[in-house]
């Protein structure tokens, strides 16, 4: 049975030590090393064989898969979530369990080392939509987060209000409701990872090329590197757009019921 691990400064230590050599894909192991966002599991408090940083509906594994521990903790991955890169045998075992259940799909990694301001200026001062970006304030994040089907997923956040202290969101609105958003939906001491959402009537007209340039450049002035993992092709359209460069590949898995 996997138990919660406070994160406290000796187990973030030991969470640090066990995902040390798991490929980082996004920024969600170190929001949870840092204890800033997410959850820690184990097998056991004294002796762990085996650690789960939960982050939203991704996992992250370490230590023995073929532990006792181990093999309990790939049973338990409930339907619906995604298994990510693990070092060791982790995707190994998951296979062998879940079988057909588990379905891979390819995702994309990126790197922002090129991202520039001028760049990123330049095209948003070509865009129709600069003048009408709004910061999201607790007005608008209201707006966005009260329907069942909220478009920003703050949840890893602790409240609303600590989205708008440690994150950071704008908006492009009409007079009565939100067109499309961009925002951090995580965040820690190395940078944010970037979120982008246009309700479909609004696509394919700019405005997330410039709620981005708008979240990108906040980050750069702001030292915080804008991270981006992209899930399918016009994601990384957008991302070279803006100045990203493709770093390569990877496979997560989707537990089906």
């Amino acid at each position: 049975m996997e138990r919660e691990l406070k994160l406290t400064k000796a187990n973030r230590i030991r969470l640090a030590r066990a995902f040390r050599r798991c490929k980082r894909v996004d920024l969600s192991i170190d929001c949870a090393i840092e204890g800033q966002m997410g959850k820690a599991f184990t097998d056991d408090f004294e002796n762990p064989t085996a650690f789960c940083i939960q982050v939203g509906p991704f996992w992250y594994l370490a230590g023995d898969a073929r532990s006792s521990g181990g093999l309990e903790m790939i049973k338990d991955l409930p339907a619906y979530r995604l298994l990510m890169p693990s070092a060791g045998e982790w995707i190994e075992v998951a296979k062998e369990i879940h079988d057909e259940r588990l379905v891979p799909f390819p995702r994309f990694s990126f790197s922002s080392e090129n991202l520039s301001l001028k760049h990123l200026d330049g095209l948003l001062d070509d865009s129709p939509h600069k003048d009408a970006i709004r910061r999201i304030d607790s007005a608008i994040l209201t707006q966005l987060t009260g329907e069942p089907d909220s478009v920003v997923d703050i949840a890893d956040f602790d409240s609303a209000e600590d989205f708008l202290k440690r994150g950071v969101g704008f908006s492009l609105m009409d007079s009565q409701s939100v067109k499309a958003v961009a925002y951090s939906s995580l965040v820690c001491s190395k940078g944010i990872e970037v979120s982008i959402f246009v309700f479909p009537e609004h696509r394919r007209n700019g405005m997330a090329t410039a709620l981005a340039c708008k979240l990108l450049k906040w980050s750069l002035e702001y030292d915080m590197d804008p991270h981006w993992d992209a899930a399918n092709k016009e994601s990384c359209k957008l991302a070279e757009k803006l100045g990203y460069v493709q770093t390569g590949t990877y496979v997560a898995y989707y537990l089906r019921e």
